[in-house]
């Protein structure tokens, strides 16, 4: 059998295996998936609510770069690519510090021994609540 005789029977198996439709959705499945992965990873473009001691002391804009620090607590936050993290801190195991930045709805960073609390909110408002 030459080659281009393999290459016809190829394309035949093909046209008979896959309709038109078959590719569209196939095409489409693709779309969605990227658009899926797209939103997932893209920033949510919300706030973090920093507590101290039950109290909220900041809110911080997860648009936009930035870093503050709670001097009572010896405490560096940090705001980068819309995602929060904890760059320093006095407290002795250092499991804040060490913990993964967080950027989606219900992210939560908290220091038991500073009695602190970094939370993720989307600003938008609950019916239910």
């Amino acid at each position: 059998m030459r080659k281009s005789e393999a290459k016809k029977e190829a394309a035949y198996a093909v046209r008979t295996l896959f309709k038109k439709g078959d590719f569209l959705l196939l095409a489409l499945l693709v779309v969605v998936a990227v658009l899926a992965v797209v939103f997932a990873f893209a920033p949510s473009g919300g706030e973090a609510q920093v507590f101290v001691d039950g109290k909220l002391r900041y809110t911080l804009d997860l648009s936009r770069d930035h870093e503050i620090t709670l001097q009572d607590v010896g405490m560096k936050i940090v705001v980068s690519d819309g995602k929060v993290r904890v760059a320093e801190a006095r407290c002795e195991e250092q499991l804040c510090v060490h913990s993964a930045p967080i950027s989606a709805q219900g992210g939560m960073i908290v220091c038991l021994p500073s009695r602190v609390v970094i939370e993720i909110k989307d600003g938008e408002v609950d019916a239910v609540t």
